[in-house]
């Protein structure tokens, strides 16, 4: 297997120290043939690496001259590689000084650096070793993030084989438990049918309003429940969510006797949470918007309707995606409840890979 050979060198410094201190280092790296770029900031060194050739085998060197001497080298230290470690975390940065203190060589190491290059005693040959060393670790830290990478694809593999899987396995369990249920009609079907119509909640005062609205609604071949009260609707709520049968939008009147149109969605969603709703009213404030904004509510729906069959085609739209986000939530609660200790682990397993 043939020696690993860093191709480029970026050298973080000022052009200043790149003109005097640092010249030295320039012209041995140049006699090594490596070709070398001067960057002001981590963030430039950085881009670098992200935007250059994948195949390109960086060294990394960060200017500390002017802190060799300094009273807090270990927080100027920090300071210059927290960048680069954070944007680059592969990268195996070496710190550049000239007679190196003990606390400077230690401040280097615990913010990440990979090595230390002393000016004062490093040759050409010396500076071609370190090279080489920077060289294998970047080949190494290549290695473990393809490593890292196909690992982390097949637990996503195995976490997508799972939910197939169990969705299969909900269904089957719900359709049997569909077929010995007791003889009798079934007024509507549960969160889990897959082929029932959107079952949807009116709550008006207005019998003819009310009336002319579930007509249309029907004919488009939507479920359709009427109330006049709030109460009404929230106790029908309650009957059905006990039975485990679907609802999917509440169209509620904002104005009614006893509660209004607000208090009929939260006591709604106690028994049906995130139940997708509409409020019909004849006029608007910015005090009720805020207070359905609040609660989630989908939409306003202003009276007298303007153009019916376009607000029906509006309602059958939203119940439909209503009707599979709750299936899907019903899946993601059944595979959450019966494999968390699987969720949890793949928790953990993409914690450490990601340190």
């Amino acid at each position: 297997m043939a020696t690993p050979r860093v191709t480029a060198a970026f050298l973080i410094a000022t052009r200043a120290s790149a003109d005097t201190p640092l010249r030295p280092l320039l012209a041995m790296l140049d006699d090594v043939g490596v070709p070398t770029t001067v960057v002001e900031t981590a963030e430039d060194a950085a881009a670098r690496l992200l935007l250059g050739d994948k195949d390109l085998v960086p060294c990394v060197l960060v200017d500390a001259t002017d802190v060799s001497r300094g009273d807090a080298p270990a927080t100027q230290i920090d300071a210059r590689l927290r960048t680069l470690r954070e944007m680059v975390p592969w990268a195996a940065p070496v710190l550049v000084a000239r007679a190196p203190t003990v606390a400077l060589v230690l401040a280097g190491m615990r913010a990440g650096a990979a090595d230390v290059l002393d000016l004062e005693v490093e040759s050409a040959g010396t500076v071609y070793h370190l090279l080489e060393r920077v060289a294998r670790l970047h080949h190494e830290r290549q290695a473990q993030r393809r490593t890292v990478t196909s690992l982390r694809a097949m637990i996503e593999d195995f976490l997508r084989d799972l939910v197939k899987t169990e969705r299969r396995s909900i269904d089957l369990e719900h359709r049997l438990a569909m077929k010995d249920r007791p003889s009798g009609p079934v007024v509507v079907g549960a969160d889990l049918d897959a082929d029932r119509p959107p079952v949807l909640f009116v709550v008006e005062d207005d019998r003819e309003v009310a009336d002319h609205l579930c007509e249309a609604l029907e004919d488009a071949g939507l479920t359709t429940f009427a109330f006049i009260s709030g109460e009404e609707a929230v106790a029908q709520g309650e009957r059905m969510s006990n039975r485990r049968e679907a609802i999917d939008l509440l169209l509620c009147d904002l104005r009614l006797p006893g509660i209004d149109g607000l208090e009929t969605v939260r006591r709604l969603r106690a028994h049906k949470p995130g139940l997708a709703a509409f409020l019909m009213t004849g006029y608007s404030d910015v005090e009720t918007a805020t207070s359905a904004a609040d609660l989630g509510v989908v939409g306003f729906v202003l009276k007298p309707f303007d153009d019916l069959p376009a607000l029906v085609k509006r309602i059958q739209e939203q119940a439909q995606q209503s009707m599979q986000r709750t299936r899907e939530h019903h899946y993601l609660q059944r595979i959450k409840e019966r494999h968390d200790h699987v969720l949890q682990r793949y928790r953990k397993l993409t914690a450490e890979i990601d340190r």
